[in-house]
């Protein structure tokens, strides 16, 4: 392949050199910044920076993913590699960590005004989850809560400590039931004329 000079707005310029076998083919002297190499083996561009070679984003996607379905791509060495131990659940929508799973944070969800009763507010399989932290924050009205759950279940009991602090009381008490093979988490409130409304993010493991 013969040379090949673009130049680009700006007063930028690449140009294209030939293509070389692999990553560690390409020439350590004699380059000038803005060389582009293309690599053969990983099919990716690289750019000479001035003191490095440089993969170009996006270049190629022809390098193929590491690990096993669902395995977080990170670089080893120059190549794509995954591990069991990191992995990202698309079905459920949780990072897992070596079997822990931390999922995001979830949408507000509204906790109704002068509920009495205990009502689910959210919800988690019980076998798959028998230990659960759940970091949370809450409003009501100019109340404002931020605690953690500490829930632990056998698929029969369960039992659910809540430690929080507070800025005014915003009258919302959390409890946990099993049921269905599901552990509920609920809520009863207050009657101050305002719904309150909660977020949270719950690490999970068997």
């Amino acid at each position: 392949m013969s040379d090949v000079f673009i130049r680009l707005g700006q007063g930028g310029a690449v140009s294209w050199k030939s293509a070389v076998d692999s990553a560690a083919s390409l020439p350590s002297s004699g380059n000038q910044i803005g060389d582009v190499r293309a690599v053969k083996d990983t099919s990716e561009l690289y750019i000479w920076n001035g003191s490095s070679w440089a993969v170009i984003s996006g270049s190629g996607g022809g390098s193929t993913p590491g690990g096993s379905e669902g395995s977080i791509q990170f670089n080893t060495g120059g190549a794509f590699d995954g591990s069991a131990e990191l992995v990202w659940d698309s079905t459920d929508k949780f990072l897992g960590l070596n079997g822990l799973a931390i999922k995001s944070l979830s949408s507000s969800i509204s906790l109704v005004d002068d509920t009495s009763t205990p009502t689910t507010a959210f919800s988690y399989n019980a076998s798959t989850y028998n230990y659960a932290i759940v970091e949370y924050s809450l409003t009501r009205s100019t109340a404002k809560q931020v605690g953690r759950m500490l829930i632990v279940n056998d698929s029969t009991n369960v039992t659910i400590h809540d430690d929080f602090s507070t800025l005014n009381d915003p009258g919302v008490i959390f409890s946990a039931s099993v049921s269905g093979g599901e552990v509920l988490v609920q809520y009863v409130t207050t009657s101050t004329g305002f719904n309150a409304f909660l977020k949270y993010s719950i690490r999970q493991w068997i």
